[in-house]
């Protein structure tokens, strides 16, 4: 087994089994989120989609969002979203549309393939949903929902 600073990785691990506040919401949140993604790629690889891609897909199908919202709601540059989008578009699962009132600005739509493709990958995503909070009871899952959903409402 191997040693850190003459304490093995099991200690160490042990350690911060036993003080999780000591970690964080933003350790815990991060932990979540790479297991949500890991579950939800592995779901929507039948459909040849990633999890970022879904996500671009559920946005479009908001209605007409820049692309400059869409990276805002994905809390990333403009510039690195262009080459997925160029991807989705290339694959006829979205469009994007210059805004007729300020043509610098361009809309990003889902077509009709991407809402057929969506609807096939959302029962997917819930359910790698559902088996990550399957350790929850029903109550804890929504308190837990109600809860995160709070900060989110007041960190706008």
């Amino acid at each position: 087994m191997a040693h850190t600073n003459g304490k093995t990785h099991t200690a160490v691990a042990e350690k911060h089994e036993e003080e999780p506040i000591s970690q964080g919401l933003w350790f815990y949140n991060w932990r979540i989120w790479l297991e949500a993604r890991r579950r939800l790629d592995r779901e929507l690889a039948p459909l040849g989609l990633r999890s970022r891609e879904f996500w671009l897909l559920a946005l479009a199908g908001m209605g007409n969002l820049s692309q400059h919202e869409m990276a805002d709601l994905c809390g990333v540059d403009p510039s690195s979203l262009v080459a997925v989008l160029d991807s989705l578009e290339r694959r006829g699962w979205l469009r994007r549309q210059r805004n007729p009132q300020d043509r610098r600005m361009q809309w990003v739509q889902r077509t009709l393939a991407g809402d057929r493709l969506f609807t096939r990958a959302l029962p997917r995503a819930q359910r790698a949903e559902a088996q990550q909070l399957a350790v929850l009871s029903a109550t804890h899952q929504r308190q837990l929902v109600a809860t995160m959903r709070k900060l989110v409402e007041i960190s706008r």
